[in-house]
């Protein structure tokens, strides 16, 4: 079993466990826009690693703009950041 890029005693205790889970963890805020902006350029809800050329990054404020990498930056190859209305 994995768990989404972090280490958590959810997962720990989760462990013993034989089946699939999802395990979200709270990176940050963007706007709705920044949202929609991204959204419309990849037809998804989603971004992957390999999304990252195809991201719209000069429409999108600085701040969310280096939440986004941020969250980014942990991910796996296979894994995905995806946009969850809060």
């Amino acid at each position: 079993m994995r768990y989404v890029g972090f280490r958590s005693p959810l997962s720990a205790m989760l462990d013993h466990v034989d089946a699939d889970f999802t395990v979200y963890e709270e990176v940050g805020e963007v706007s709705m826009e920044a949202c929609r902006l991204i959204k419309r350029a990849l037809g998804k809800d989603y971004i992957t690693l390999a999304d990252l050329p195809r991201i719209p990054l000069e429409g999108i404020d600085e701040g969310e703009r280096q939440v986004i990498m941020k969250a980014l930056r942990g991910l796996k190859p296979d894994e995905k950041l995806k946009f969850v209305r809060g």
